[in-house]
């Protein structure tokens, strides 16, 4: 009778759950697939512009938002996902150029995070080159200064915080700045503009006399 009963006990002890039960627990713990990112409209738009940004689950259907962010990783804005685990955002992407990276994780419906994705957009200038007139004795800002560039043969005269700015093509230009005054003013500089934009101040000093 002892025997019986601990040869019972021994059988108990082999008895395992069925190889799908097992899988099914450890599919249940899976979190989300990375999340894709694209840019349907291309990767690179000029400041002051918006563009869309596309999330998408790789078919994980039951990812129900995307937590995204440019910039950095605070994850802080969201957007809903569509049936299909995609949803699309539009973003503005303000003044600042150069290379701007996104991040986004998936979300799905029990609350479960995916690991965190990037992609990257590049914000463009329109300008070739901007800056202030400045008053070389002050260092304050110059109104109401005319800012020429040759030889484009183009001008603006500046407004209250002494900016300009000018769209031209990439080349070897000067820059020329005058004040009527008083004091008169003025000053010039040679500058080799390129496609990435510079940001330049130009110094206008007493004229002499004056």
């Amino acid at each position: 009778m002892t025997a019986s009963l601990a040869l019972l006990a021994a059988g108990s002890t082999l008895v395992a759950p069925p190889a799908s039960a097992a899988v099914g627990r450890l599919a249940g713990t899976k979190v989300p697939l990375q999340p894709g990112i694209s840019f349907p409209n291309g990767d690179s738009v000029a400041e002051g512009g918006q563009i869309a940004v596309r999330f998408d689950a790789n078919g994980d259907t039951k990812v129900t938002t995307f937590r995204y962010s440019v910039d950095d990783t605070s994850l802080d804005s969201e957007v809903p996902a569509a049936p299909d685990g995609t949803a699309t955002v539009t973003i503005d992407v303000g003044n600042v150029t150069g290379e701007h990276p996104v991040y986004a994780v998936a979300v799905d419906r029990r609350g479960r995070v995916s690991p965190t994705t990037q992609g990257t957009f590049t914000v463009s200038a329109i300008w070739n080159l901007k800056g202030q007139a400045l008053d070389a004795t002050t260092w304050l800002p110059v109104e109401g200064a005319t800012i020429r560039l040759e030889p484009a043969g183009v001008e603006v005269v500046t407004g209250t915080d002494g900016g300009f700015r000018f769209a031209v093509d990439p080349g070897l230009y000067t820059l020329t700045g005058t004040y009527a005054g008083p004091p008169s003013l003025s000053g010039s500089q040679q500058l080799e503009l390129d496609s990435q934009g510079l940001v330049f101040d130009l110094l206008l000093f007493p004229d002499s006399g004056s």
